[in-house]
């Protein structure tokens, strides 16, 4: 017996540009952002056809800090990171922490899973340090969903540009 292979075309999602002050980014137009400074956030973006919405909704958020030491790298910073995955989830695990390049700009990447009271989660965090400022960039996902949705939210994470002044 054989049966007819019916192939269904995805049709391309619109991709739309956020810019604000001196980063953009863009995303999928079936994501909503939110940059209302909502739990100090500068934005927060998440799919609206989650799968997980009943119990978490993975999203990407992006918090911008002023530094007060001025002598701070992104190597330096780069423990701190780990320092703090370390202190927020029990029992985790960091699978990757490496400092990369991207656009002329070095950058902080690091891939950690966790437990957070009931739930595991996975984590993708993007550290950049610039003019005293650190922009950080999160992804986070249930990890039994991580598979699904990861590779969507690192090509929304990998469209982050900052503007230097």
């Amino acid at each position: 017996i054989l049966f007819p292979l019916i192939i269904f075309a995805q049709e391309p999602k619109e991709s739309i540009k956020y810019e604000k002050d001196n980063y953009s980014i863009e995303h999928p137009s079936n994501w909503i952002l939110n940059d209302s400074g909502e739990n100090g956030t500068k934005i927060f973006l998440y799919p609206t056809n989650s799968e997980s919405s009943d119990v978490f909704t993975e999203n990407i958020n992006l918090i911008v800090q002023n530094l007060n030491d001025s002598n701070i790298t992104i190597e330096k910073y780069k423990g701190l990171v780990e320092k703090q995955i370390s202190g927020m989830l029990t029992e985790p695990k960091i699978s990757s922490s490496e400092i990369e390049n991207k656009n002329g700009q070095k950058y902080h990447q690091l891939i950690a899973e966790g437990k957070s009271g009931d739930y595991k989660f996975k984590t993708i965090i993007y550290t950049y340090l610039i003019n005293k400022q650190i922009y950080t960039l999160t992804f986070v996902t249930l990890y039994e969903n991580y598979e699904n949705n990861h590779i969507e939210s690192l090509r929304i994470m990998d469209s982050f540009k900052l503007i230097k002044n």
